[in-house]
């Protein structure tokens, strides 16, 4: 079989076309499957509300447990993600409405010491700001922004990864209120 020159073109455009939804396709198929295994992980990994984590602004480290009774959640970002940002100010208005009931465990992902430092103090968030690229790398977390919530009894109760709109945060803002 040959193809007449003059549809050669046409059925380049149309191979390239089908070769770029399949690659698309099986990279979106791929990263849904490695946010429900990351997922299904943390759900399984009850140890993680017992590691200390290395405070940025102090020289001493906090874990989960330390917050027992109130809900905590473990927010990994990073200043170079503009949703690490805007995620962090969705959870400081949630912190400031639920001061006495919510901590954030802000842990910062491939900044050196200062770089966290001057976030840190150009944002003034209400968090406890740790080191975390360690056990981001350690977890295999698949993206930025990801928050693990735990409830007050220490369980881990949701997992969010990215920062996809609102509902999140409205989702957050559920458990809140029922779990007290």
């Amino acid at each position: 079989m040959q193809i007449d020159p003059k549809y050669f073109n046409v059925f380049l455009v149309i191979v390239a076309l089908v070769a770029a939804a399949l690659i698309t396709f099986f990279t979106l198929q791929n990263r849904s499957n490695e946010k429900a295994a990351f997922k299904k992980r943390m759900a399984a990994n009850d140890s993680l509300q017992t590691v200390y984590w290395q405070q940025v602004q102090a020289p001493d480290s906090i874990r989960i447990d330390d917050f027992k009774g109130d809900f905590v959640v473990l927010n990994f970002w990073a200043n170079w993600s503009d949703a690490s940002i805007e995620s962090q100010r969705k959870l400081a208005a949630l912190k400031t409405e639920y001061a006495d009931t919510m901590q954030v465990i802000a842990a910062a992902v491939g900044l050196q010491k200062q770089e966290a430092v001057n976030v840190i103090a150009e944002y003034d968030f209400p968090f406890h700001f740790v080191a975390g690229s360690r056990q981001f790398s350690d977890l295999s977390v698949p993206g930025l922004p990801a928050q693990l919530i735990y409830s007050p009894t220490g369980e881990l109760q949701s997992v969010f990864l990215g920062y996809q709109n609102k509902t999140q945060y409205d989702s957050l803002r559920s458990l809140l209120n029922h779990g007290h």
